[in-house]
């Protein structure tokens, strides 16, 4: 009993220290400019105005607002063409038995190993060749490249858990591959498919340095990117809308991940772990 007490006592401690930095950040952003450089700071905002949330919304004709739609855009189709890719190689490693797919998967295994920040040269060089640089199109290709030897290799894993037997007695019945593929194992593998969304999601959106590489136009800019080329400045930082953006940004991935919860973690526990 005692043991457990500790236990859930260690448990709210640690809860209160992670959430400190939330909460400061949360304060900042309800509090005015004098306020902010304060000494001492308070914890409390002493009089809560709205006015750093209302920059976000009005600075430059709501220009944080295309930031932040373009940011929308190319995660949701970076989460589709990384979906797309890795639903299908996983099932072609696993199930269509290919001719080379383990060196297939060697590969694939030791893509995962490379740093991507040396391959943004080769890369930017590739780009510019191809007529794609500030484009969000670029954004979504480098995304979907590094994502995808991951999520191949959850998808694989998954697949690996239907039993041959179930495939099998479906081809007895009649069932090509294709409909063997959408009627059975697609299926069966929903959380990893939902695993791998929250990680392309997760990757994609809290991106910074590839998206300051690859999107220098005002027009296609990210949001983490152009929230900080406009709140930190030549003459300082404007801490207040800073914060403000940064909880806004935080916003699309904690309820994706709530919605998606049960089924991320089950993902993790079945397609990871073989």
């Amino acid at each position: 009993m005692r043991q457990t007490t500790k236990k859930t006592w260690a448990n709210i401690i640690l809860s209160i220290l992670f959430m400190l930095p939330l909460y400061w950040a949360a304060a900042t952003s309800l509090k005015g400019k004098g306020e902010i450089y304060q000494v001492p700071p308070t914890l409390v905002p002493h009089i809560p105005s709205l006015e750093n949330y209302v920059k976000i919304f009005t600075l430059e004709n709501g220009i944080y607002l295309r930031y932040f739609m373009n940011s929308v855009m190319i995660t949701i189709c970076s989460i589709l063409c990384t979906a797309v890719v890795s639903i299908a190689a996983g099932y072609g490693l696993s199930k269509l038995k290919l001719r080379g797919g383990k060196i297939m998967l060697a590969c694939i295994l030791a893509a995962i190993m490379i740093p991507f920040q040396t391959l943004l040269t080769p890369l930017y060089t590739i780009m510019a060749k191809l007529g794609l640089l500030n484009t969000r199109a670029s954004l979504v290709l480098i995304y979907t490249t590094f994502h995808t030897p991951f999520c191949i290799y959850m998808m694989k894993n998954a697949f690996d858990t239907i039993p041959d037997g179930l495939l099998e007695s479906a081809k007895l019945d009649g069932a090509g591959n294709l409909r063997i593929f959408l009627r059975i194992c697609l299926p069966l593998t929903w959380s990893s498919v939902a695993t791998i969304a929250v990680y392309s999601a997760y990757t994609t959106w809290n991106d910074y340095l590839i998206a300051l590489v690859f999107a220098n136009s005002n027009t296609i800019k990210t949001f983490n990117v152009g929230l900080t080329n406009l709140a930190i400045g030549y003459y300082g930082t404007d801490w207040g809308v800073l914060t403000a953006g940064s909880l806004m940004g935080m916003l699309p991935i904690m309820l994706m991940f709530l919605f998606l919860q049960k089924y991320f973690i089950r993902g993790m526990m079945s397609g990871a772990l073989k």
